[in-house]
């Protein structure tokens, strides 16, 4: 059975898109330290990635039958990393906005993106409570940098260790292939 080898474009757009703003609002939140004058950039690129993911996957249920199966065999060690890797960077692009939309709003403030907005207050201030979501919120931010970390040394496992050059299969403007591939769950 002939499978689609690359992700449908729209994935492939968000999945880039989303790697930039997410690699970029991490070195801007680190940066927090010593420039606060970076905080509402680092606020309202955080609600456009709440964004972003919420629109991801929804997507990602919208094309779910034409995601290319993975290369990893099914129910081998590096397929439940793999899927285990996918879902942790799914829970941490959600749970991240929403630690630091909290945390914005128990120290007393309103969470606007770049002035054109502001979403609602969802919690009381309290600055115990402030701290703790900073707190919640920069943990969740090392363990998705971690992540990030994982997911790229994966693609290059592939590369040098299986000869699998599976990047094509995310750039949005390559040329589609196909290709027999096995069947697997899809990711």
């Amino acid at each position: 059975m002939k499978h689609v080898s690359r992700y449908p474009l729209s994935i492939s757009l968000l999945h880039w898109l989303l790697a930039v703003a997410l690699i970029g609002n991490l070195i801007i939140g680190w940066m927090l330290d010593d420039r606060e004058d970076l905080l509402a950039l680092h606020k309202s690129i955080g609600i456009v990635i709440l964004g972003l993911v919420s629109v991801r996957v929804a997507n990602r249920l919208r094309v779910r039958r034409r995601l290319p199966p993975s290369t990893n065999p099914a129910g081998t060690p590096a397929y439940l990393a793999e899927k285990t890797a996918h879902h942790l960077l799914y829970v941490l692009m959600i749970a991240i906005p929403l630690l630091g939309w909290m945390k914005t709003n128990a120290a007393g403030h309103v969470a606007s993106c770049f002035g054109l907005f502001s979403l609602p207050t969802l919690l009381p201030k309290s600055h115990e409570l402030s701290h703790w979501l900073g707190e919640l919120h920069a943990l969740a931010a090392y363990g998705l940098a971690a992540l990030v970390g994982l997911h790229v040394l994966g693609a290059l496992a592939h590369r040098v260790l299986k000869s699998e050059n599976i990047l094509p299969r995310i750039l949005p403007f390559t040329r589609r292939v196909e290709q027999k591939m096995p069947t697997s769950d899809r990711g």
